[in-house]
């Protein structure tokens, strides 16, 4: 470990490690060190909950590089279990804790990668051995070898978006009875109401309990279970899997200068924030949504790669514009793909745009083929002139294709007339003559 180096980076996963990589082709000599808190770096978070139900055969293989290995491909030091205090940026020092105790580490340009904790709530302890999250590879083992070594019977969930869905699969497939509670009146709101209704229908064909607007005030370990209270009682459960939703690890930066917007760094189009030689990316910064035209917080792995590379081909000498991003987003739940890209209903209004829905439903494939199954797909077009805004989808497996398709007509500012007569490929495995996306355009 050096006392400075030429560019240091906190935090060790996607946005850190991508832009190590970028940086290390640009500047063949420059010393790099990479500051992570834990011991594991360069994991699929993703892929948590399908380690859980061992559909992943194993949690080692969400971990894309050990911190020697990735050292020694990127001619970094990575700096295990060193936890960043503070910042400062005048003195271009950040304070470590390390495991021999605190450390002044000096730099000429920074990176923050540090990611997102899930978000905890308050009346929850969470010392309890039967309360777990699910953000990190330990997390997803904790789970994993509780359900092992207890056999729970019935687990409950806190928070209907994807982590939640997710888990609930995954608890399902091993044997659990699953009860998902959620304060809002459907799960994953950003979804149109017919898709989420379909994620309900599928909650019902599969045996979970949904319980929608429906808030959780207390949470107890007994010593034989975990009481869960609400305003319409009390339930009792072997395991608890709270999934709230995340927020930025930013909490060392304060007094640093560096700005931010409700903890989310803010950064420009090139990853740098408004303090020289210091720049951010992924789950702790704000991204430029090219639809709203603003800043948000989308905290997305395939985002949060990209940000890291341009951050690194920045730090390092390029000059290069992140253009943002349009919120593309996809998850399976059982046997079914739900999709989205672009805005929501929600987004649409608070943003003002005068918008319309168009909805089709259409055959996977060839109605007759074997396999053929239901996809639909919603876009919301501005009234104005047709510009599709956003589209959602839920469909087989296998159809999730679409939604990319629809993102890359969102990105482009197409209009639902020009998508309604393009040239989709055809052929009866593979697709219908008229497929879900250009038949919804062509209802706009």
């Amino acid at each position: 470990m050096n006392d400075s180096y030429k560019y240091l980076i906190i935090g060790a996963d996607a946005a850190g490690n991508s832009a190590v990589g970028q940086i290390r082709r640009n500047d063949k000599d420059g010393t790099i060190g990479i500051l992570e808190k834990t011991e594991i770096i360069s994991y699929g978070a993703c892929g948590l909950p399908y380690a859980i139900s061992e559909n992943v055969k194993s949690f080692d293989d969400l971990i894309h590089f050990d911190g020697p290995t990735f050292g020694q491909k990127t001619k970094s030091d990575v700096l295990l279990n060193h936890e960043a205090i503070s910042v400062n940026t005048e003195k271009k020092v950040v304070l470590v804790r390390t495991p021999n105790g605190e450390k002044e580490i000096g730099y000429e340009k920074l990176m923050l990668g540090t990611g997102a904790p899930a978000i905890r709530l308050p009346f929850i302890d969470y010392s309890s051995s039967r309360i777990f999250e699910l953000k990190t590879v330990p997390d997803g083992r904790a789970i994993h070898e509780f359900i092992k070594r207890e056999k729970p019977r019935r687990a409950a969930i806190i928070g209907a978006g994807y982590i939640g869905l997710e888990a609930a699969e995954s608890f399902r497939e091993m044997g659990l009875e699953v009860t998902i509670y959620e304060a809002l009146d459907r799960p994953v709101p950003r979804l149109p109401e017919s898709l989420s209704k379909s994620i309900v229908s599928q909650m019902q064909q599969h045996q979970i309990e949904f319980l929608s607007n429906t808030a959780v005030k207390s949470v107890k370990d007994t010593g034989k279970g975990i009481e869960i209270g609400t305003e319409a009682g009390n339930a009792t459960f072997d395991l608890l899997l709270v999934a709230v939703g995340v927020k930025p690890a930013t909490g060392f930066l304060e007094g640093s200068g560096i700005e931010m917007q409700k903890g989310a760094i803010v950064v420009d189009q090139y990853g740098a924030t408004n303090v020289a030689d210091v720049y951010a990316g992924g789950d702790c910064a704000l991204v430029y949504h090219k639809i709203l035209k603003k800043a948000v917080y989308y905290p997305l792995g395939h985002t949060a790669n990209k940000q890291g590379r341009i951050a690194g081909m920045n730090m390092s000498g390029d000059r290069i514009a992140f253009p943002g991003i349009v919120g593309t987003q996809v998850f399976k739940f059982f046997d079914r793909a739900y999709a989205l890209t672009g805005l929501s209903q929600k987004e649409a209004k608070e943003a003002g745009y005068d918008f319309e829905e168009a909805s089709a439903m259409r055959p996977s494939r060839a109605g007759y083929y074997p396999g053929s199954d239901k996809v639909k797909m919603t876009l919301l077009l501005d009234r104005k002139d047709g510009t599709i805004l956003g589209a959602a989808m839920f469909g087989p497996l296998d159809s999730y294709g679409l939604i990319d398709a629809a993102s890359a007509l969102v990105n482009m500012g197409a209009r639902a007339d020009e998508v309604a007569w393009m040239d989709f490929a055809y052929a009866p495995p593979f697709a219908p003559v008229w497929n879900a996306l250009i038949s919804a355009a062509g209802k706009g």
